[in-house]
């Protein structure tokens, strides 16, 4: 026989009336009183709730199975969840509770998740209860389930307003915020925000510096509404080093960045009454336009059009970069190369398999005939003097090894060296690299800032200094044959998502280098 289960006889369990007369007490008595802190009395409230609200909507829902109770129970929490963690759905909420005679007010705050075990505990012992036989109290059960009810609205309720009480003071909505943009037009605004992608890295020295110039518009993700009522305030999060694009109508496109470390995330008022210092960017109107007041957060908009590489920039930007395929068959005999205008070529070899290697027509030495041996190659640690500072060695590259001559393709952050694939003489250097001369960076077409370097050569595997520009080779020491700079760049800002290979680093180099078979 099926047990009788009720989520009413929960509203009668002493767990469930204690969290109860814990809520009200708290909402309407400790609160604001002085007696205990702000932050507690609102963690009581969420503790108390969360065993309050599942039982009450399981009881409006005349739930009569454990898993319609669980139901509840991860319902209250998943909703509860999402206002805490995420300020439109907390606006959603709002927005929906205002077309009643209840409004509330809902304070964005993730610390408030701690409360979330309250509802295993309180899945388990009301859970239980369900089942407990009891003499039916029809008007017990109402009367204790119109009390949750309300209990429930009112600790979200707005309170009422001060008056002109001495010493009154009405508390300051408040989110979790860098900075907020105020609207004191008098009306109503709807204002379109651009967040920079999530794949978008970067260095936040660089951007600062200079973001109008740093940053593109093709780095910032599709637009999103909000409607900002007068006298409210829109929070903006920034965990780190984030930038925004916001416009309205009559409010043109403006770029708002700013660090972390400038404006840490705290708990900021979004009212335009008695707004914290610095923390509020003031939207006001200025004649039949709008405007923002300055603010050291505030940069002009980058340009529509991504102004093309001039100079030495506009050599690099238009240079084919080093790409590879690995046969599936690792060793095998050359029957033709077929290059194409963009710099690849075609290896095709006996089996009637291709692959390809897109580099500097010199850096193929291979003739019809040839018996190669093709490998991976995979960088995965190690220092090398042309790394950034704490960074370790990652790149990917192509073996290509024949009774002539032998081939490193090497793409990542560190240059080519026959060391990599244990070949001798391993011509040992050491690489400094600087930004190319009359070059001050330039966005490709992902919207990345690119800024091109050159590399200086030194050490016993090179005669003297050797300086190398993307597009230029250098001779290696007797028998280390040559190295071929294909690309040198610093990518301080940059989209890892437009990345067609696994290699996301600030520093890019691709390199080749060629060397005649060893003599026997």
């Amino acid at each position: 026989m099926a047990p009788d289960l009720r989520s009413t006889r929960t509203l009668l369990h002493p767990l469930w009336l204690g969290a109860l007369a814990l809520l009200v007490l708290n909402d309407h008595a400790l609160k604001g009183s002085g007696v205990l802190p702000g932050w507690l009395t609102g963690k009581l409230s969420d503790f108390a709730g969360l065993v309050v609200a599942p039982a009450v909507l399981a009881s409006l829902l005349r739930v009569t199975s454990r898993r319609g109770f669980l139901g509840a129970h991860v319902v209250i929490g998943v909703v509860f969840s999402a206002i805490k963690l995420a300020p439109e759905a907390a606006r959603a909420v709002e927005g929906l509770t205002a077309l009643t005679p209840l409004p509330w007010r809902i304070t964005v705050d993730p610390t408030d998740l701690i409360a979330l075990p309250v509802l295993l505990a309180s899945y388990r012992v009301l859970g239980e209860a369900m089942a407990r036989p009891a003499p039916a109290r029809p008007v017990a059960h109402r009367l204790a389930l119109m009390a949750g009810s309300l209990s429930c609205v009112a600790t979200s309720y707005d309170p009422p307003p001060c008056g002109e009480a001495e010493g009154c003071a009405p508390p300051q909505p408040q989110e979790l915020a860098s900075l907020v943009i105020g609207n004191t037009t008098g009306t109503e605004q709807l204002i379109r925000v651009r967040r920079l992608r999530e794949s978008v890295r970067v260095d936040c020295g660089v951007v600062l510096d200079d973001p109008t110039s740093a940053l593109s518009r093709d780095l910032f993700a599709n637009a999103e509404t909000w409607l900002i009522a007068p006298g409210r305030a829109l929070p903006l999060g920034n965990a780190g080093c984030d930038a925004y694009l916001i416009d309205a109508d009559g409010l043109p496109l403006t770029l708002l960045a700013w660090s972390a470390a400038e404006f840490p995330e705290q708990e900021v008022v979004t009212s335009t009454e008695n707004p914290q210092p610095d923390r509020m960017i003031t939207l006001q109107r200025a004649g039949a336009r709008l405007e923002l007041v300055e603010h050291p957060a505030i940069f002009p908009a980058p340009p529509i059009e991504t102004p093309a590489p001039a100079g030495a920039c506009g050599a690099s930007a238009n240079r084919s970069g080093l790409d590879w395929t690995v046969p599936v068959s690792r060793a095998g005999v050359l029957t033709g190369v077929t290059s194409s205008p963009d710099g690849c070529h075609a290896l095709a070899l006996d089996r009637g398999e291709t692959f390809f290697l897109c580099a500097p027509a010199e850096a193929i030495p291979f003739s019809e005939g040839d018996v190669l041996h093709v490998s991976a190659v995979a960088i995965d640690g190690g220092r090398y003097p042309e790394l950034l500072q704490d960074q370790l060695a990652f790149a990917r590259g192509l073996h290509i090894e024949s009774e002539t001559h032998a081939v490193l393709a090497l793409r990542g952050n560190v240059l080519a060296r026959w060391s990599m694939v244990g070949r001798q003489p391993a011509a040992h250097f050491t690489a400094d690299l600087s930004p190319l001369a009359a070059c001050g960076g330039f966005h490709d077409a992902c919207g990345s800032l690119v800024e091109p370097l050159e590399a200086s050569l030194l050490g016993d595997g090179v005669s003297g200094v050797v300086s190398l520009r993307p597009g230029e080779s250098a001779a290696l020491a007797e028998g280390a044959g040559a190295l071929f700079l294909v690309r040198a760049d610093d990518m301080p800002v940059r989209d890892a998502e437009c990345f067609t290979v696994p290699v996301d680093q600030p520093r890019l180099l691709e390199s080749v280098l060629v060397a005649a078979a060893a003599a026997p």
